[in-house]
C-alpha cells in the first residue's frame, strides 16, 4: 500500500468516517488505529523497529535535560535503526526489513528534533505513549514528510476537530493537484529522465541538457505531489501540515533555493546543526565551514555514496562561492547598467542552471556514470530524430508541455493570489466542475494509460 493505491484511499475513507463519529476527545484514537493499519499493510516487517524508536525516545525524553551527554546518548539509542542503515550502506550490505521501518529517515529526524526541543525546554515531554506514537507514525506524512515539529503537529493530532466543509474542499483540491503533478507531469518526465541517465554517454548536447532538466522537473513534481497528497489527506481531518516548497525556481541564489526547497529538511538542519555549530556568528570562514558540514550531513541523510557526497560538497561550494563573489557581481551588474527586472531574471536563470547541474550528481548511478553524464552536457553530436526524443513520442512531448505550462501558469498566479482561498470562495458548481475536469484529465491522460508503470515516489526511498 502507498499513497497512490486504491487501498490507501479506502483506508482514508474509513478513517474519515469513524473520526467524525467518535467523541471529540477520542478522535485521535482513530488516527492512531489508521496509522497502525497503514503500517501493518504497507510495511509489517518494520513495525518492530518503529516500536523501538517510539518507546525508547518516549522514555528517554524525560532525561535529556540533565546533560548534553544524556541527550547525545538518547539520540544514539532512539535512532539505532537509522545508524544501522547508514552502516549497511557503508559496507555495502542489505539489512533485513525488520531493521528498516518505512519512513525511517524522516522519523529519525522527528525524534532528534523532539529530544533536542525537550532538552532545551521548548516543549514538555509527552506523557501519553499512544499519542506520542501517533505523532511519529501519522500515516498521511510518514512516508515522505513534510518533517513536522512536535510543537506544531502533536497538538493538532490530540485535538478533536469538527467537520468543516472548507477543510474537505481544500483537502480534495490538494489531493487532485497532487495526482495531477504525479500522473501528468512527474511520471511522464521520468521517461525522458530515465532514458538519459540509464544510457549514460549516449545523449549529448541539447538532448543531454533536456534529459538532465527533465529529471529536475520529475524530482520537483514528484516530491511536490506527495506533499500535496499528504497535506490533502491530513486536511480532511482538520490538520494542517507545513508547506515544503515555496516557488524554489524563483530563487536568485542557491542559498535561497534551499530556503524554498524541502523546507522542513532545511529548517531541521538549520535549527539542529547549523545554528548549534555557531551559524554565521563566529566569522565568515566558520560560517562557510558550517554550511559545508550541513550539506555533507544532508548528503549522508540521502544515502552513503560518492555521488551524494559530491552533490553535498558542490551545493556547499555554490554557496561559498556565491557569498564570496556577491559584491563583485553586484558591481558588475551596476557597471553594465542592467535594469533591476532583467538582473532578477538573469539571477533566476543562472541559479536554475546551477541547481540542475547539481542534480546530475544527485541522480547519476555511480562515479563513472557521473563522468559520462557530465561529458554529455559539454559535447554536441548529431542524433537521429527518434533518438533525440528521449524515449517519448511527439504526442507525449506535446501533452507534457501543455500540462507543464498550465502548472507553471498556476504557480505564477499563486504567488500573488491565494489559490486555495479563491477556490473556497467559488460556488459549488465551479468547485465540482473543477473536480470533474481534473478526474477526467487523470483518467484520460494519466501516465498509466500509455503503457507506463507508476513510478514510486523518489523521496520515499530516503
Amino acid at each position: 500500500m502507498n499513497y497512490l493505491t486504491l487501498g490507501y484511499y479506502v483506508l482514508v475513507a474509513f478513517a474519515f468516517l469513524f473520526y467524525y463519529l467518535f467523541p471529540k476527545k477520542q478522535r485521535w484514537i482513530v488516527l492512531l488505529i489508521a496509522s497502525i493499519a497503514f503500517y501493518a499493510i504497507a510495511d509489517a516487517s518494520g513495525l518492530w523497529a518503529l516500536l523501538w524508536m517510539i518507546v525508547s525516545s518516549f522514555l528517554l525524553a524525560t532525561q535529556v535535560r540533565r546533560s548534553r551527554w544524556l541527550l547525545g546518548s538518547s539520540i544514539a539509542v532512539s535512532v539505532i535503526p537509522f545508524w544501522l542503515h547508514l552502516l549497511a550502506q557503508i559496507i555495502s550490505k542489505s539489512l533485513p526489513g525488520i531493521f528498516l521501518p518505512m519512513g525511517l529517515s524522516y522519523i529519525s529526524l522527528q525524534i532528534i528534533a523532539y529530544l533536542c526541543d525537550c532538552a532545551k525546554g521548548r516543549i514538555e515531554p509527552d506523557h501519553n505513549l499512544f499519542q506520542y506514537a501517533l505523532f511519529l507514525s501519522f500515516f498521511p506524512q510518514v512516508v515522505q514528510g513534510p518533517i513536522p515539529r512536535y510543537g506544531t503537529l502533536a497538538p493538532q493530532l490530540k485535538e478533536g476537530h469538527t467537520l468543516e466543509e472548507d477543510n474537505v474542499i481544500a483537502g480534495f483540491l490538494k489531493i487532485l493537484c497532487g495526482l495531477y503533478l504525479k500522473y501528468l507531469l512527474a511520471d511522464r518526465a521520468a521517461v525522458a529522465a530515465n532514458t538519459f541517465y540509464q544510457e549514460a554517454g549516449v545523449y549529448t548536447g541539447i538532448a543531454a541538457w533536456i534529459g538532465a532538466s527533465m529529471y529536475l522537473i520529475q524530482l520537483y513534481c514528484d516530491f511536490f505531489a506527495c506533499v500535496l497528497l499528504s497535506q490533502g489527506v491530513a486536511r480532511l481531518f482538520g490538520i494542517h501540515l507545513d508547506p515544503n516548497f515555496d516557488h524554489p525556481f524563483t530563487s536568485q541564489s542557491i542559498a535561497e533555493v534551499w530556503r524554498r526547497w524541502h523546507m522542513s529538511l532545511g529548517a531541521f538542519f538549520r535549527d539542529y546543526l547549523y545554528l548549534p555549530l555557531g551559524g554565521s556568528r563566529k566569522g565568515i570562514v566558520r560560517k562557510y565551514i558550517n554550511i559545508t558540514i550541513v550539506f555533507v550531513a544532508s548528503a549522508l541523510w540521502h544515502g552513503v555514496s560518492l555521488t551524494y557526497l559530491a552533490w553535498g560538497l558542490l551545493t556547499a561550494l555554490y554557496q561559498v562561492f556565491g557569498g564570496c563573489t556577491r559584491s563583485f557581481r553586484d558591481r558588475l551588474y551596476e557597471q553594465l547598467q542592467i535594469p533591476p527586472g532583467l538582473k532578477k531574471r538573469l539571477r533566476q536563470m543562472f541559479t536554475a542552471i546551477l541547481f540542475m547541474l547539481s542534480s546530475v550528481l544527485f541522480r547519476s548511478y555511480g562515479f563513472h556514470s557521473l563522468l559520462a553524464n557530465v561529458r554529455s552536457l559539454v559535447q554536441f553530436h548529431a542524433l537521429p530524430q527518434e533518438t533525440g526524443l528521449l524515449g517519448m513520442s511527439i504526442l507525449e512531448w506535446i501533452l507534457f508541455l501543455v500540462f507543464f505550462a498550465c502548472f507553471v501558469a498556476v504557480q505564477h498566479w499563486n504567488q500573488s493570489h491565494q489559490a486555495e482561498q479563491v477556490f473556497l470562495q467559488k460556488d459549488w458548481g465551479v468547485r465540482y466542475g473543477f473536480y470533474v475536469v481534473m478526474i477526467l484529465l487523470l483518467l484520460v491522460f494519466g501516465t498509466y494509460g500509455f503503457g507506463y508503470d507508476a513510478q514510486a515516489f523518489i523521496y520515499g526511498a530516503f
